[in-house]
């Protein structure tokens, strides 16, 4: 079976072998959930006698692209950022023809970098591909790693928006919704009381208190769920923070969705849960009538892409970032 790769894939690709051909370095930026790990998969079937190195941030995703491929490559070879470092006196034994670094944004990571850095210097011949959704970190001095790893060889750059308008990416239906504000609340107070004009104090405080009734007048999530949750037997990942976020989390399922399925299926996926292959694997077969919900901790974040989910739930804070 030959790989078959869409047309923006496609592009990409043409792209990617030509820069490599010059400049020995190509980057791809594309969204999640486009397919630009096919394009070092079509790389690796086109040049059979060529040794590959795969690097990625875990085995897992990286044998979920296998899995959704259905196929299996004897010139790749897999390693995870972490067994790299952790094997970093064999970096000399490699000498692969060619270096995929997936997730490449990961490659900024202070001990992940410095064992790909030692991989490269030790690999100057070899030719490198990185495959990111993007390759700024932001909350990482905004450090651009296509500059940084690629010197800025970037072979087909996409936004998501772009991918959404030329139809390769479904237009997302976005709802936020307030489940935890009590704190936000209490921090905002403290701020506020620590203000050395009493002008600003008196102000602020009535603009925190119109903040504070609001909230307590909007739609519980029970609500929202009911009416945003269209397909009430559908699939739904929720993100969560950590091991005891999740558990305080579910602890509220019964409360939040108990307007959709009274009964839902539950399931959980972290790293280091022996347990975690069995339950994805049942969420993903999962076809009853009931709502399924799988709690994730690190996982399904990038990389893994899983059919059939109908909405994903983001309960773990996120951090901004400004210019």
């Amino acid at each position: 079976m030959s790989i078959h790769l869409f047309k923006h894939n496609q592009e990409a690709y043409n792209s990617v072998t030509a820069m490599l051909e010059r400049e020995k370095m190509a980057a791809v930026i594309h969204p999640t959930g486009t397919g630009k790990s096919l394009i070092a998969f079509k790389l690796a079937e086109e040049h059979p006698s060529e040794k590959f190195l795969w690097l990625s941030p875990s085995e897992y995703i990286y044998q979920t692209q296998l899995e959704n491929l259905g196929m299996e490559f004897d010139n790749i070879q897999f390693m995870s950022y972490s067994r790299l470092m952790k094997n970093e006196d064999s970096i000399e034994t490699l000498h692969p023809d060619y270096i995929i670094l997936d997730e490449f944004h990961r490659c900024g990571a202070a001990e992940w970098g410095k064992s790909v850095r030692k991989l490269l210097n030790a690999c100057p011949n070899a030719k490198r591909l990185g495959l990111s959704a993007t390759n700024i970190r932001y909350l990482d001095n905004q450090r651009n790693m296509a500059e940084e790893i690629f010197d800025g060889k970037i072979a087909s750059e996409m936004t998501l928006g772009e991918a959404i308008v030329r139809g390769i990416l479904p237009e997302p239906k976005y709802v936020i919704a307030m489940y935890s504000y009590k704190k936000e609340l209490d921090q905002l107070k403290k701020r506020i009381q620590a203000l050395s004009n009493q002008g600003l104090i008196t102000e602020n405080q009535k603009l925190l208190e119109q903040l504070r009734r609001a909230l307590e007048q909007a739609e519980g999530l029970d609500i929202v769920f009911e009416k945003h949750m269209e397909k009430k037997n559908g699939k739904y990942i929720v993100f969560c923070s950590g091991k005891e976020h999740m558990d305080e989390m579910k602890g509220q399922v019964s409360t939040w969705f108990r307007r959709v399925d009274r009964e839902p299926r539950i399931y959980t996926a972290f790293y280091n849960d022996t347990a975690t292959d069995r339950e994805f694997r049942e969420f993903k077969k999962d076809n009853s009538a009931h709502l399924k919900l799988l709690f994730c901790i690190d996982m399904l974040n990038e990389g893994v892409h899983v059919d059939d989910v109908d909405g994903v739930i983001l309960l773990r804070p996120t951090a901004m970032w400004s210019t």
